[in-house]
């Protein structure tokens, strides 16, 4: 294999088989010499200037990786496709979104394209071997494009799995906060919300526990608490509690509840708060998802004591 082929495929290795003209223009490769390739079928062109190695077999971080390199220098992954990288979102997006500080406006039926002139070099971080937007801008910049409950849930997964603090993301907010700036009007109260909470939530069912607490008149109550005896010796901690009512509230997932060794260990768990009298309230998922106006009500005759 000839040199430049050699140090080609290196490149185009660390960007899962894509490279650009200019790439292979610096590994002493002509224009002519790449389109002679493409004819032949040795390279397939993904976008003006973006190639493929061929037999490269397609996948979604290639076409991320494409996308990224055919804007310009500063580019990233961005929004829910950078949501999806990093964790915060399970469904992987139809259409690659990727931000830059500027670009040429032209169109591109594949992929779409983020304009930010806050965009700065530390802002991009790499995941999976792609340039991607941090977790704290991205959980920001979703809100420009994504329904508030969507972003709500990205910014409790993100502080969930420590891929940024609640202090982290308003550095951010307000680093780049300005009239117009797309996002920011979205996860500002969310921020606001959660400073006031006495700890994070640990799985996504308690989040939706306290957005439809949060959404009421009810006060909210404390969350992961724990409940100790007259001697203050430990009893159980529960996902939420009502101290004044001595009323602990736990959240059922059919995923972590319903195998016999659970289900055995919540059930004695719930006898040992009982007999030093504590009242145990449970809600399932359904519930939370069918019916939140029945968890409200049994929530109201708690607090109403």
């Amino acid at each position: 294999m000839h040199h430049r082929d050699l140090l080609l495929s290196k490149v185009a290795s660390s960007q899962y088989g894509v490279f650009t003209l200019e790439q292979a223009l610096a590994c002493g490769f002509s224009e002519r010499a790449i389109e002679a390739r493409v004819r032949r079928g040795a390279l397939a062109r993904l976008h003006p200037g973006i190639y493929a190695v061929g037999g490269t077999p397609p996948s979604w971080h290639r076409s991320v990786m494409a996308a990224v390199l055919s804007v310009n220098e500063r580019t990233a992954a961005s929004h829910r496709t950078a949501a999806y990288l990093w964790g915060l979102m399970s469904r992987k997006p139809t259409r690659t979104e990727v931000v830059t500080t500027r670009h040429d406006r032209a169109h591109r039926d594949s992929f779409i394209v983020h304009e930010s002139l806050d965009l700065v070099e530390h802002d991009i971080v790499v995941v999976d071997g792609l340039p991607v937007t941090t977790a704290a801008r991205t959980v920001v910049d979703l809100g420009a494009v994504a329904r508030p409950r969507l972003v709500e849930a990205c910014l409790d997964v993100g502080l969930r799995q420590r891929l940024f603090t609640l202090d982290e993301v308003r550095h951010f907010v307000n680093r780049v906060a300005r009239r117009g700036r797309r996002g920011v009007g979205v996860i500002r109260p969310m921020l606001d919300v959660r400073a006031d909470w006495d700890g994070l939530t640990e799985s996504q069912l308690e989040d939706l526990f306290v957005s439809i607490v949060r959404a009421s008149h009810l006060p909210m109550p404390r969350s992961q608490y724990t409940v100790r005896d007259r001697q203050g010796r430990f009893v159980c901690r529960a996902d939420f509690a009502y101290e004044a009512q001595k009323a602990l509230i736990e959240l059922d997932s059919e995923k972590h509840h319903m195998d016999p060794g659970t289900f055995a260990r919540d059930r004695d768990k719930q006898n040992r708060a009982v007999s030093i009298g504590w009242m145990v309230y449970r809600f399932t998922w359904r519930q939370l998802v069918d019916a939140p106006e029945q968890v409200l009500s049994v929530l109201a005759q708690i607090t109403s004591h």
